[in-house]
Protein backbone atom coordinates (compact mmCIF):
# COMPACT_ATOMS: atom_id res chain seq x y z
CA UNK A 1 0.00 0.00 0.00
CA UNK A 2 2.84 2.39 0.73
CA UNK A 3 4.33 1.76 -2.31
CA UNK A 4 1.15 2.45 -4.35
CA UNK A 5 0.87 5.77 -2.44
CA UNK A 6 4.53 6.77 -3.34
CA UNK A 7 3.96 6.16 -7.11
CA UNK A 8 0.96 8.23 -7.17
CA UNK A 9 2.68 11.04 -5.32
CA UNK A 10 5.25 10.72 -7.79
CA UNK A 11 3.09 10.55 -10.55
CA UNK A 12 1.23 13.66 -9.63
CA UNK A 13 4.66 15.81 -9.23
CA UNK A 14 5.61 14.80 -12.31
CA UNK A 15 2.17 15.74 -13.95
CA UNK A 16 2.20 18.77 -12.03
CA UNK A 17 6.09 19.67 -13.42
CA UNK A 18 5.98 22.58 -15.56
CA UNK A 19 6.80 21.87 -19.27
CA UNK A 20 9.12 24.34 -20.84
CA UNK A 21 6.40 26.02 -23.30
CA UNK A 22 4.52 26.53 -20.76
CA UNK A 23 6.80 29.06 -19.15
CA UNK A 24 7.85 32.16 -20.35
CA UNK A 25 10.68 32.01 -23.16
CA UNK A 26 13.06 33.22 -21.22
CA UNK A 27 12.29 30.13 -18.66
CA UNK A 28 11.67 27.80 -21.37
CA UNK A 29 15.42 28.77 -22.67
CA UNK A 30 17.06 28.38 -19.27
CA UNK A 31 14.95 24.61 -18.84
CA UNK A 32 16.12 23.47 -22.24
CA UNK A 33 19.73 23.78 -20.75
CA UNK A 34 18.54 21.26 -18.50
CA UNK A 35 16.49 19.14 -20.76
CA UNK A 36 17.48 15.79 -21.78
CA UNK A 37 19.03 15.69 -25.61
CA UNK A 38 15.92 14.21 -27.00
CA UNK A 39 16.45 11.42 -30.21
CA UNK A 40 13.64 9.79 -32.87
CA UNK A 41 15.00 7.33 -35.49
CA UNK A 42 12.02 6.53 -38.00
CA UNK A 43 10.93 5.78 -41.28
CA UNK A 44 9.80 8.96 -43.81
CA UNK A 45 8.47 9.56 -46.87
CA UNK A 46 11.90 9.73 -48.20
CA UNK A 47 13.47 6.65 -46.42
CA UNK A 48 14.58 7.22 -42.70
CA UNK A 49 15.23 10.47 -40.27
CA UNK A 50 17.17 10.08 -37.13
CA UNK A 51 17.19 13.45 -35.25
CA UNK A 52 20.33 13.12 -34.25
CA UNK A 53 21.84 13.94 -37.65
CA UNK A 54 20.92 17.25 -37.67
CA UNK A 55 22.80 17.94 -34.14
CA UNK A 56 25.55 20.58 -34.21
CA UNK A 57 24.14 21.71 -37.94
CA UNK A 58 20.73 22.46 -37.61
CA UNK A 59 17.39 23.06 -35.55
CA UNK A 60 14.50 21.41 -36.54
CA UNK A 61 11.16 22.73 -36.38
CA UNK A 62 8.50 19.35 -35.83
CA UNK A 63 4.88 19.31 -36.79
CA UNK A 64 3.10 16.25 -35.13
CA UNK A 65 -0.17 15.68 -36.07
CA UNK A 66 -2.77 13.64 -36.56
CA UNK A 67 -5.02 13.33 -39.76
CA UNK A 68 -7.79 15.66 -38.91
CA UNK A 69 -5.58 18.00 -37.06
CA UNK A 70 -2.97 18.54 -40.68
CA UNK A 71 -4.88 22.01 -41.11
CA UNK A 72 -4.54 23.52 -37.82
CA UNK A 73 -1.42 25.56 -38.55
CA UNK A 74 -1.65 26.05 -41.66
CA UNK A 75 -1.49 29.82 -41.53
CA UNK A 76 1.88 29.15 -39.49
CA UNK A 77 3.14 26.54 -41.35
CA UNK A 78 3.44 29.09 -44.41
CA UNK A 79 4.38 31.81 -42.16
CA UNK A 80 7.55 29.55 -41.58
CA UNK A 81 8.20 28.85 -44.13
CA UNK A 82 8.20 32.39 -45.41
CA UNK A 83 10.78 33.31 -42.75
CA UNK A 84 12.94 30.40 -43.28
CA UNK A 85 13.42 31.67 -46.95
CA UNK A 86 13.43 35.63 -46.41
CA UNK A 87 16.13 35.22 -43.69
CA UNK A 88 18.19 32.74 -45.38
CA UNK A 89 17.76 30.01 -42.51
CA UNK A 90 17.88 27.40 -44.95
CA UNK A 91 20.69 25.97 -43.88
CA UNK A 92 20.33 26.42 -40.04
CA UNK A 93 16.73 25.07 -40.13
CA UNK A 94 15.27 22.21 -41.31
CA UNK A 95 10.92 21.53 -40.41
CA UNK A 96 9.51 18.15 -40.38
CA UNK A 97 6.06 17.03 -40.52
CA UNK A 98 5.48 13.78 -38.01
CA UNK A 99 2.40 11.93 -39.04
CA UNK A 100 0.99 10.01 -35.76
CA UNK A 101 0.47 6.48 -37.01
CA UNK A 102 0.23 4.85 -33.42
CA UNK A 103 -3.12 3.69 -33.92
CA UNK A 104 -4.03 3.30 -37.30
CA UNK A 105 -4.07 -0.66 -36.54
CA UNK A 106 -3.44 -2.92 -39.68
CA UNK A 107 -3.80 -0.84 -42.42
CA UNK A 108 -1.27 -1.46 -45.12
CA UNK A 109 1.99 0.74 -45.32
CA UNK A 110 1.06 2.26 -48.80
CA UNK A 111 -1.96 3.20 -48.15
CA UNK A 112 -0.77 5.47 -45.64
CA UNK A 113 2.32 6.68 -47.87
CA UNK A 114 -0.24 7.22 -50.57
CA UNK A 115 -2.28 9.56 -47.82
CA UNK A 116 0.45 11.56 -47.03
CA UNK A 117 2.28 12.08 -50.16
CA UNK A 118 -0.05 15.16 -50.74
CA UNK A 119 0.92 16.59 -47.37
CA UNK A 120 4.60 15.96 -48.41
CA UNK A 121 4.10 17.68 -52.20
CA UNK A 122 2.18 20.66 -50.93
CA UNK A 123 4.69 21.61 -47.77
CA UNK A 124 8.05 20.44 -49.62
CA UNK A 125 9.07 19.09 -46.41
CA UNK A 126 10.20 15.49 -45.31
CA UNK A 127 7.23 13.65 -43.12
CA UNK A 128 8.43 11.03 -40.48
CA UNK A 129 6.02 8.10 -40.03
CA UNK A 130 5.69 7.43 -36.27
CA UNK A 131 4.27 3.78 -36.25
CA UNK A 132 4.93 3.02 -32.87
CA UNK A 133 3.78 6.47 -31.14
CA UNK A 134 7.77 7.74 -30.24
CA UNK A 135 6.27 11.18 -30.50
CA UNK A 136 4.26 10.75 -27.89
CA UNK A 137 6.16 9.62 -25.33
CA UNK A 138 8.34 11.51 -22.83
CA UNK A 139 10.58 13.65 -23.50
CA UNK A 140 8.79 14.43 -26.29
CA UNK A 141 5.12 13.89 -24.65
CA UNK A 142 3.27 15.57 -27.96
CA UNK A 143 -0.67 15.58 -27.55
CA UNK A 144 -2.31 12.90 -29.70
CA UNK A 145 -5.93 14.09 -31.45
CA UNK A 146 -4.44 17.24 -32.00
CA UNK A 147 -1.84 19.61 -33.75
CA UNK A 148 1.84 20.15 -31.87
CA UNK A 149 4.92 22.27 -32.80
CA UNK A 150 8.02 21.26 -31.26
CA UNK A 151 11.34 22.96 -31.36
CA UNK A 152 14.72 20.90 -30.61
CA UNK A 153 17.69 23.01 -31.09
CA UNK A 154 21.24 22.46 -31.91
CA UNK A 155 22.48 20.72 -29.31
CA UNK A 156 19.15 18.54 -29.32
CA UNK A 157 17.49 19.91 -26.46
CA UNK A 158 13.88 20.45 -26.99
CA UNK A 159 13.56 24.03 -26.08
CA UNK A 160 9.61 24.60 -27.32
CA UNK A 161 6.49 22.71 -27.30
CA UNK A 162 3.02 24.04 -28.28
CA UNK A 163 -0.37 21.61 -28.64
CA UNK A 164 -3.33 23.38 -30.63
CA UNK A 165 -3.60 25.94 -33.41
CA UNK A 166 -0.56 28.18 -33.19
CA UNK A 167 -2.20 31.85 -31.43
CA UNK A 168 -0.23 35.45 -31.88
CA UNK A 169 0.89 34.65 -28.44
CA UNK A 170 2.75 31.16 -29.07
CA UNK A 171 3.77 32.59 -32.69
CA UNK A 172 6.21 35.23 -30.82
CA UNK A 173 7.28 32.65 -28.00
CA UNK A 174 8.04 30.33 -31.51
CA UNK A 175 9.99 32.96 -33.02
CA UNK A 176 12.08 33.62 -29.59
CA UNK A 177 12.98 30.40 -28.92
CA UNK A 178 13.82 29.74 -32.67
CA UNK A 179 16.40 32.94 -31.94
CA UNK A 180 17.61 30.95 -28.72
CA UNK A 181 18.00 27.88 -30.83
CA UNK A 182 20.28 29.27 -33.57
CA UNK A 183 22.64 31.17 -30.84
Amino acid sequence: MKRLAALAALLVAAALAPWPSWLGPARAQEAAATSPVVEASMPSMQGHRRLSDERGRRAIVLFYEDRPHVYDNDAFKGELRRYLTDNHLDERVVAYGVANLGDVGMVPEALVRSMVEPAVERWGVDIMLDWDGVMRRPPFGFATDAANVGLVDRQGHLTYRYTGAMTDASRRDFYRSLRGALR
